[in-house]
Order: C-alpha cells, then structure tokens, then sequence
C-alpha cells in the first residue's frame, strides 16, 4: 500500500507527529508514503517528496507541518481531478491521507469521492470546530501555549495592581477556542463572534472585577466585534488602561502538548488500519473520549455553537 499525504489550510502542532506515527507503522508492514510538498496545488504540480521515519522523527518535537500546506482553491479548477488521478497513477498511490480543518474536511471528501480517490481525513486545526468530533489535533496545544502568556500577565497583576489584560486568542469566526481559555483560566470575562454583549454590561463587568479583584482579565476571540477597538473602548468605560495580549500565529506553531501527542498517535492507527482494511472514505472524529473513523462525510453533520452555558457562566450571566 501506498499512501499520500496532503495538509490543506492552517498548520496545527501534532500534524508531524501524525506522520511519524503513520510512517513507522508504514514502515513496519513494507508499505510506503508520499508526501504533497504545497497542499493541493503541489500535488498537481507534481512536487512529491519520499517520506521515511528518520526523516519525520526529528520532526516531532517540532511545530507546524513538515509538508508545507496551501489554501489555493485549485480543486475547483474544471480538471483538477482528471489531474490528480493521473499523478496518482504516475506514482502508484493507493490512497490519501488528508490533513486540515473543518473548510477542508467539509469541502474536499465530496470532490475525493467523485473522483474515486480512497481517503481518510484528519481533523487538524486549533479551532475545535469539526462538527464530527469533540477533539481537533491542535486545540490542548493551542491552548497551553495561551496559558504561558495568560500567566505572565497574572503575575504582573498580582505584583501591580488595578489592570485590565484584555487577551487575543486565533480562533477566526469561532469562538470555541477563545471560550475553552477563558475557562481555564478563570476570566472575568470572555467574548466570542457567535454571541453578542452589550457595551454597558462589559464596562461594568470589567469594573467590578477590578473593584473586587484588583485587576480584570477580558479573552476575546480575533473575529469577535471589538476585537480591535475595545483595547481603547475600555479605558473610556472605566478610566483605566488596557494591557493588549495579541497571541498571533504563534499560538498555532508551537510544539504539540501531551494530549495531542497521544491523539496524533491515535489518529495514526486508525488512518493507517482503515485504509490497510480497505476503507474507501471517512473521517477520525472523536466521541466520548473514543477515537473512530466515521465512514462518511460532513456534508449533513450540523456545526455547533460553543457551549452557550460555559459562556454565560464565565459572564456571570447565570
């Protein structure tokens, strides 16, 4: 058996460790894998790289992908299929194993299965928003690293009080990620795209906090209104300044955390199982804690909000 991996949209921490994982198990029962050096577009370019364990190994301690991904939307090209059939052919692939998030998951599987392409997908991205699974590769890394930055503002308004941190996670047009931060580190408050908050309530919020805490911390997700003007609405609120934590594209390069470790590996096994067991399409999702393939596509899997009650909870909304 030979396999093809092809990473599509963002980078995630974990997608090397997938790799190796799925390499050394490749490796052991004589088959081989492939890799598509620029997504899509460098798999119809024919710029296709030997994978080996020894190459991927030293990768695993590292962030972002090894194969280097691309959101060009080059699928929708009227012989890209045609195309990718004949450099499969070329080089003897069997199958591909996708990595990418809940736009590749969703859009590309549909164009695989018409076109006859044997695939697995592989939910990688810090978002948490596959609607299949409970678990993106990448989320507990992602936000492990918001913790480091979260703690250090903590520090600082332990020692100096009366501020407001007002912290910036990635996150998009979906809040999931924003929200499971502020959680875990006991937010005063937490604003997401999905769900709208008043001006007047946030200002007094944040006062409160101060009043009572001697210092208030406000996470917001990127895509979320006042993502780039509360920094200078606040101070007007409550006349005190704002402390801006941006965490950036950082917050998705960094090295995959133990839980993600153990999920990349997961994923591995069950990539490499289900097509060495002949599996012509599915998706690894995560349910209860379990990971399966689910033999099917997204096309009708309803997306869900972020937990509206851990929200209201955090808000003091309850």
């Amino acid at each position: 058996m030979k396999t093809l991996f092809v990473v599509s949209g963002g980078d995630a921490p974990g997608i090397n460790n997938v790799m190796a994982g799925y390499l050394r198990l490749a490796s052991a029962n004589g088959d081989s894998v492939i890799g598509a050096d620029g997504g899509f577009p460098g798999l119809l370019n024919r710029q296709l790289v030997a994978l080996t364990v020894d190459t991927l190994t030293p990768w695993m301690g590292r962030g972002g992908s090894f194969l280097a991904s691309s959101r060009d939307p080059v699928l929708s090209q009227q012989e890209a299929g045609e195309q990718i059939r004949a450099v499969l052919h070329e080089n003897t692939v069997d199958n591909i194993v996708l990595f990418g998030g809940n736009g590749t998951l969703r859009y590309i599987p549909p164009l695989l299965k018409g076109w006859g392409i044997p695939y697995i997908g592989l939910p990688t991205t810090i978002d948490n928003d596959v609607p299949c699974t409970e678990m993106t590769l990448g989320f507990d890394s992602s936000c492990n690293f918001a913790y480091h930055a979260i703690d250090g503002a903590q520090a600082t308004a332990h020692a100096l009080r009366g501020r407001i941190f007002l912290v910036e996670t990635l996150g998009g047009s979906c809040g999931n990620l924003a929200l499971a931060v502020a959680h875990g580190a006991a937010a005063h408050a937490v604003i997401l795209p999905e769900y709208g908050y008043d001006d007047a309530w946030l200002g007094e919020r944040i006062t409160h906090a101060l009043n009572t805490h001697g210092f208030a911390l406000v996470v917001i997700c990127e895509g979320a209104r006042g993502a780039r003007t509360l920094v200078d609405d606040i101070p007007k609120w409550t006349g005190t300044r704002v402390r801006d934590v941006r965490l950036g594209h950082a917050q998705r390069g960094g090295a995959a955390s133990h839980g993600d470790r153990v999920l990349a590996a997961e994923m591995a096994q069950s990539a490499y199982a289900a097509l060495k067991a002949g599996t012509q399409m599915g998706i690894a999702c995560v349910t209860n804690g379990c990971l399966s393939i689910h033999e099917g596509m997204l096309e009708n899997i309803t997306p869900t909000l972020p937990d509206q009650t851990l929200y209201n909870h955090i808000n003091g909304l309850t």
